[in-house]
């Protein structure tokens, strides 16, 4: 059984709007949560990857030493296990010129949704063998584990158009769908390791300066590592064509016509 824990990031003054996570066999997950989890200082909760680079909330007062320290460990950890980065990176603005409510647009739902499908699809190409870029009958699926937020329902929504569509070749890998949070007696702490991955994902597309402490040196250590299995960044001009495919194939609809009519 496969595993992935996904969450969300913006970046750059919400220039970019990342979904991503790590996604790996479940054996894996099991071995790194209690050495991520005893890895936390006292005081601090649950990690949050922004404030934890930035020094605020649970981090505040907090040296830098101290940090940098614990990003280290915490970046080791994922690097001793076999989980990848995966992530849907999509550019803000871009999108919400053709989408602009919040939860619910006729193209690709929402900024949640658009980049969403993405990291989906990589999580289920990641269960096949090492170097074999094409699927295989693997038997078994990818459970995926998102933090609870106003776009739930957009992804489970996702989750159900992707097993409903014969004609993508991961849709009998998606299995079930669990929302939750990162603490609590019924948390799911692995969403923060999602947390840190996502955050990187961001970073990169966005192509974002290195604060006091660089995000870029994790990047590099999870590339190095060979820990990133695929980003991927739909720009405004990925945008404005998916949307006049989107506005074409609604044409045909209305008119009745198969898409495939004229070939």
């Amino acid at each position: 059984m496969f595993q992935a824990y996904l969450d969300e990031s913006c970046e750059q003054q919400d220039a970019v709007f990342a979904v991503g996570g790590f996604v790996g066999d479940e054996r894996e997950w099991r071995a790194l949560k209690t050495p991520w989890l005893n890895a936390l200082p006292p005081g601090v909760e649950y990690f949050h990857a922004t404030d934890c680079f930035g020094g605020r909330e649970q981090f505040r007062g907090m040296e830098i030493q101290k940090r940098t320290e614990l990003l280290d460990k915490l970046t080791d950890l994922i690097l001793e296990r076999t989980v990848w980065l995966v992530a849907g990176v999509i550019d803000v603005p871009a999108y919400t010129a053709f989408s602009p409510k919040a939860l619910e647009n006729d193209f690709l739902g929402n900024r949640y949704a658009a980049p969403f499908g993405a990291p989906v699809e990589y999580s289920c190409q990641a269960m096949n063998r090492p170097n074999e870029p094409f699927p295989h009958d693997v038997g078994d699926v990818c459970d995926f584990f998102i933090e609870e937020s106003k776009y739930t329902a957009s992804a489970k929504r996702t989750l159900d158009g992707v097993r409903n569509h014969p004609d993508l070749w991961w849709s009998n890998r998606v299995g079930s769908l669990t929302v939750g949070s990162k603490t609590g007696p019924q948390g799911m702490p692995l969403l923060q390791v999602a947390d840190l991955g996502v955050f990187l994902a961001a970073k990169k597309i966005a192509n974002a300066p290195d604060g006091k402490i660089a995000w870029s040196k994790y990047y590099d250590k999870l590339l190095t590592g060979r820990r990133i299995f695929k980003i991927i960044h739909v720009d405004k001009g990925s945008l404005d064509k998916l949307h006049g495919l989107h506005e074409d194939l609604k044409r045909e609809a209305a008119e009745g016509r198969h898409p495939y009519d004229d070939f």
